[in-house]
């Protein structure tokens, strides 16, 4: 089942051309080689931090381990280290009907995304809340396209990830007045999910026309 590899960091100030000429000449082409397939890059526009994300795909998570446990990884993060810092790193798998869908790169877009921890003894209500009500209800608003559910293996802030995409930013500040929405994210937050949190994010142009991935 292929998941999501993210990595996160901030960028050291005064380092910011080499970084940029070091992200895509070296170290998304290297990524690409080694099996790690980058299909997105993001900046935190509002919300907890670290600010830049890179999202990447991998067949599995052996296939992951097999990468990440090599010198040539552990070299490439070290070079990336010496203009970066906050570096995080998460696993996550896709929840429900996400796990029959591959994840693609999105061009141009932004994003609203949910982090939350389930409550004990809430994930056979949980899954129902959300399969009978939360993605009708999302399936609703039409500016908006649920692109994921996730479920956080290892590192991150969170045990789940909700992913919403759209177009345009100010569909965000739609959706988060919507009534429909937040009822729904009302619901979830007092019934089901605990230490909840939000970000938005930007595509980063990097992303927006990939010369080294092709759809």
């Amino acid at each position: 089942m292929p998941i999501l590899f993210t990595m996160n960091w901030d960028i050291i100030p005064g380092n910011e051309q080499e970084y940029s000429e070091f992200i895509a000449k070296t170290f998304i082409p290297e990524a690409t080689a080694m099996g790690i397939l980058p299909v997105g890059g993001y900046y935190v526009e509002v919300g907890f931090g670290p600010r830049v994300i890179g999202v990447n795909t991998c067949e599995n998570q052996q296939a992951l381990a097999n990468v990440v446990t090599t010198q040539r990884y552990r070299d490439l993060i070290l070079k990336l280290k010496t203009m970066v810092y906050n570096f995080r790193t998460a696993v996550l798998e896709p929840t429900g009907h996400f796990k029959t869908e591959q994840y693609f790169i999105q061009k141009g877009v932004w994003k609203f995304n949910q982090y939350y921890d389930l409550r004990p003894g809430k994930k056979d209500g949980y899954r129902d809340y959300v399969l009978n009500v939360h993605l009708p209800t999302m399936d609703k608003i039409d500016y908006v396209e649920v692109t994921g559910g996730w479920n956080v293996t290892f590192g991150g802030v969170s045990e789940i990830i909700a992913e919403f995409t759209v177009k345009d930013p100010v569909d965000i500040g739609r959706l988060l007045n919507n009534d429909d929405f937040r009822r729904i994210t009302l619901g979830l937050r007092t019934d089901y999910v605990w230490n909840y949190q939000s970000r938005i994010l930007r595509c980063t142009e990097r992303f927006d026309e990939p010369k080294w991935f092709k759809l």
